[in-house]
């Protein structure tokens, strides 16, 4: 067993180095890095999460102007929380971004063919809609995203961990990416 904190600490580097590619300005907080995870399960959920968090500063944080507008603070807040929940270990991604938008999301996946047109899904079921392979938002392909190409990976890296991916977010108000 190691703390996860080690771990978490390496991600302050991708979030500035990220946040500078994109223009924008991101805090990063990290809560519960003293939590301990098996060696193994840490190296394994690395690179999920060091996607995970790219798509927070890219996709999900505001640039700076924007969030003037919103009447937020021009730096956007990251967190990384790892706590203990009911004999299970959860990792948080938490942004204070423009979070996610469930009727566009739906609408990209009646486009791809994900889901009919008269479908009705809960908000959690249009959320996991992102977990789909092939799925993205982004109007242009970057280095860092929009190639369609990694959220079914992190899903399915996680879930050969015996683990979860649960997903909440709320128009304006930001998205919280779960890990158990």
């Amino acid at each position: 067993m190691m703390p996860i904190g080690k771990t978490f600490n390496k991600f302050k580097r991708i979030v500035h180095d990220t946040a500078n590619k994109v223009g924008k300005k991101v805090d990063l907080v990290i809560n519960g890095g003293d939590t301990e995870l098996d060696k193994t399960v840490i190296e394994k959920i690395a690179d999920p999460l060091v996607h995970l968090i790219r798509n927070s500063v890219d996709h999900g944080i505001e640039a700076p102007d924007s969030r003037e507008k919103f009447g937020k603070n021009k730096t956007g807040v990251l967190q990384l929380n790892a706590y203990h929940d009911a004999g299970s270990i959860a990792i948080e991604i938490v942004d204070d971004g423009k979070g996610l938008d469930a009727d566009l999301l739906l609408q990209k996946g009646i486009e791809k063919g994900l889901v009919g047109e008269d479908d009705e899904l809960t908000e959690k079921e249009i959320f996991d809609l992102i977990l789909q392979p092939g799925f993205s938002m982004a109007k242009a392909v970057s280095d860092i995203s929009g190639r369609g190409v990694g959220m079914d990976v992190v899903k399915q890296n996680i879930t050969d961990l015996g683990g979860s991916v649960e997903i909440w977010s709320k128009k304006g108000i930001g998205s919280t990416f779960t890990i158990k």
